[in-house]
Parts: structure tokens; sequence; C-alpha cells
């Protein structure tokens, strides 16, 4: 029989199992203890006279009773030390209850992404790019901001190491301007290694084969982001959610900086018939009843909305994608309306979230003269999109990074993506009306899940 900490079951499972047969033990042993005449009969009674045991000394069976006693006590509180472990580390927090355990035991089964050591845990990342690719002065391959001539697909070693060395004036920027600081630690990638298109969607179709739900996420970024960046950030995506499927991200060439905005909208325009080629060819690529879950962030989501509006039409009869997350859209609301439909018809869900103290989305409807679809200080509502207003549980800084940050929209797309809730379904949730239509709003806190991989898995 295999050892328990051997088997792909989540922490929190395991402790259950242990507390329930640290119970069964004590129940039996107490019986012991307290009726000793009793139990060596019941022990011996196959074996011996009943003549004889009335004589019997109990007192040997005594001290071997208190000796069991006393490792099931050892063993109960190894299994609640381990459990504080969990809590206190940050591994399993909140309201995720024994009622609970049951439904989370696939979405949390061991990442096949991930590998974990003593140092933290490496992830491998596979990317998608119309970037340019080129080489440092010391021949390391990466990719720049500039197009290059075709779709580029790699994979990638990103390192999240378990300590954050951060100094302290570092931690403190970071608490103003996501809300909360990084609490994993340093993030870095390991190695880029790129590879044809065929042999890219084979290795995304073995991890596939070991997934437990058969599920890939696809993270888009936005605006000011370089391809080291986009790489690592679906990383801690992917880490905190967290996802145990194969995960993949695609860059587009955004030229980074603040100052740059303008040139990136063009940038985004110019990235829509690559970005179609690669979601056509990842449906066709993976096998029938994959759920494919794209999460889509600010500017990236013009790139991603038009890519969609542009896929053969047969995919609004099959509905290739599971989830299609818009998050904190910078995209002007007309033209997200007209986009919407096709969308809608692609996928089993579409999700908007969005914000009411998104500084950069009212600096982006100053420049475009437009509302964008991600401000929800007139919620955006649409028959066929959940709409979900973060603005209660949101407190950074700009308010614009909330999907990757805040604990309790990653929790809410934890219970999206992994649990395949509906709005209505996460009580966490309610339910809110404007104009006469239906949207959603963060009420309280989700039940926390984050960081539940450790070594024993």
């Amino acid at each position: 029989m295999r050892p328990l900490v051997q088997i792909g079951i989540h922490p929190f499972l395991k402790i259950q199992y242990l507390s329930r047969l640290s119970q069964i033990f004590l129940s039996c042993i107490s019986q012991l203890v307290f009726q000793p005449n009793l139990s060596a009969t019941l022990l011996l009674q196959s074996e011996l006279d009943p003549s004889e045991t009335s004589e019997m000394n109990a007192t040997p069976i005594r001290h071997w009773v208190l000796l069991s006693l006393c490792a099931c006590i050892c063993l109960s509180c190894q299994t609640m030390r381990s459990k504080m472990d969990l809590i206190y580390t940050g591994k399993v927090t909140g309201a995720l209850s024994q009622q609970l355990v049951e439904s989370y035991a696939d979405s949390l089964k061991d990442p096949v992404a991930a590998k974990q050591s003593e140092e933290g845990t490496d992830w491998k990342i596979l990317y998608a790019t119309n970037r340019l690719q080129q080489k440092n002065p010391s021949d390391e391959i990466g990719y720049a901001n500039e197009f290059g001539p075709e779709v580029a697909y790699g994979s990638s070693q990103v390192h999240i190491s378990r300590k954050n060395q951060s100094d302290l004036k570092s931690k403190v920027i970071q608490t103003l301007w996501q809300g909360s600081p990084d609490p994993e630690g340093q993030v870095e990638i390991s190695s880029l290694t790129p590879a044809d298109e065929e042999p890219f969607f084979a290795d995304l179709n073995l991890l596939l084969e070991r997934a437990p739900q058969k599920d890939v996420l696809v993270f888009v970024h936005g605006f000011n982001v370089s391809f080291p960046s986009a790489v690592t950030l679906t990383a801690q995506i992917a880490n905190d959610l967290p996802f145990n499927g194969p995960v993949v991200c695609y860059s587009w060439p955004s030229q980074g900086g603040v100052e740059k905005y303008l040139l990136d909208g063009q940038v985004a325009s110019s990235s829509v018939e690559p970005m179609a080629h690669f979601l056509e060819t990842l449906v066709n690529s993976v096998p029938p009843g994959t759920k494919i879950n794209i999460m889509v962030h600010s500017m990236g989501n013009r790139v991603v909305m038009r890519a969609l509006n542009r896929l053969p039409q047969h995919f609004e009869t099959t509905k290739p994608f599971q989830n299609i997350i818009l998050a904190a859209p910078d995209v002007g609301v007309s033209e997200f309306r007209t986009l919407a439909p096709s969308i809608i018809a692609q996928a089993h869900r579409v999700t908007l979230y969005s914000g009411s103290g998104d500084v950069a989305l009212v600096a982006s409807k100053a420049v475009n003269q437009e509302r964008r679809a991600g401000d929800s200080r007139e919620p955006l509502i649409l028959e066929g999109i959940e709409t979900i207003d973060v603005s209660a549980v949101d407190t950074s800084f700009m308010s614009h990074s909330y999907y990757g940050s805040n604990r309790a929209v990653l929790s809410d797309l934890f219970a999206l993506i992994k649990q395949n809730s509906p709005a209505d379904e996460r009580n966490w949730l309610l339910h809110r009306d404007f104009a006469g239509q239906n949207y959603w709003a963060f009420d309280k806190e989700p039940p926390e899940i984050k960081k539940v991989r450790t070594t024993s898995l």
C-alpha cells in the first residue's frame, strides 16, 4: 500500500483523513482504558478459556493501552500542527470547511506545470508571442518589443522563491500599488526554450493528459508589459489561483512605458491577426472537450475581443471556450457592445470584471473620449455576460491590477475557472440592479484558496 503522503491528495484532505483516524483510535482506546476487564476479555476470548479470563490481571493490557493512547495523541497533535502550519503559512485559509473538501478534490490536485523544492516552486509556462526573437550580448534568447514575422512559440521555466527577499521600501510600494505584498517571493525566468508550432502543441497536449480537469489557462496581458514581465506574471497568477492544468502566456509586443500608451493602442490593433491565428490553432490542436480558459487584462482585451470576432463561424456552434474572462477591459463601451455577441456565442461563460476606482481607465477615457468597459461607475451590463464589480474589495492604489493581486478576486476566479461556479452560486457576491438590469458585486470576502501546493503533493 502506498504511503498517504505520496498520493495525489490535497493536504487538507490528508488532514481530514488523519483526524478521523485519530478519533476512531481514541474512541477504541478509551473503551480499553475505562473498561479494562471487559476489554481484556473481548481481546482474549478467542484464545483463552472463559474460566481463565476472569482471573487474568489486566494491568499489562492497560500499560499497552496507555502507550497506544500516547501514540494516538501524538498523531492527533501532529495532525493539528500540520493543519495550523497550513493555515499560518497561507496554504489554506478562510472558510474552507469540511463540507467543501470533496468538491475541491479535483481542482486542488497536483499542478502538472509546477514542481516544488525547498527553495520554492518552478513553473513551466508555455508561451506564444508575435514579438521578434532576439539575443542579448550573452547570447541568451529573448523577445523584443518589435513585431515578429509570425507567431513564435516556446516554453519557459519560472522560479518563484519561497521567501520574499524584497527590502522594506519595495514591500511598502508594492502594498500601496497592488493592495498586498507578493506573498511568495522573488520571481524570475530560469530559462526560455523556443519551439516550432507542432512541438509546442504536442507539449501542451502531454500536460493536458495529466491535468485532472483537462483544462488550460491562457493569459493575455495589457498595456506597458514586457515579455519577461508577461511570463512571470502568468506564473504568479497560476501559482496564486491556484491552477493545476497547463498554463500558456500570450504576449503581444507592448512597447513598454506609460508615455507609449497611444503607440500600444496601434500595436494592439496590429496584433489581432496573429492572436486569431493562435486561438484557432489552439482550438484545433487540443483534444475535443478540453476546457480552454482565456483570461485577459486591460488593453489586451482589444487584441483578444477583436481576434475572437475573426474566428471561424462554426465556433459559435461548437463553443470551444469554457471561460472568457475580461478583466478591467480598456475597450470603449460602443466597441465592446459590437464585439460581445460573437464572443458570447463562442464561450460557455463570459465574465466582465470592473471597478469604480480604476485610475488607468479614467485616464483612458480622457484620452479616447469614451467611457471604458472596465469602469463600473456606470456598470456595463449585457445579456450573456456576468458583470462583477470589484470596488468593495479592491484596495490597490491604481485599482487596475486587482485580477492578479487581490485575494478576494483571485478566490472568485478560482471558483469561476476551477469550480465552474456561476455568479449566482458564489455566495460572497451580492445581486445588484442598475437601470433594470442585473449584475454582481462583492459583498464579503470569499473563502481564500491560495498556495495549497506542498512538497507532499
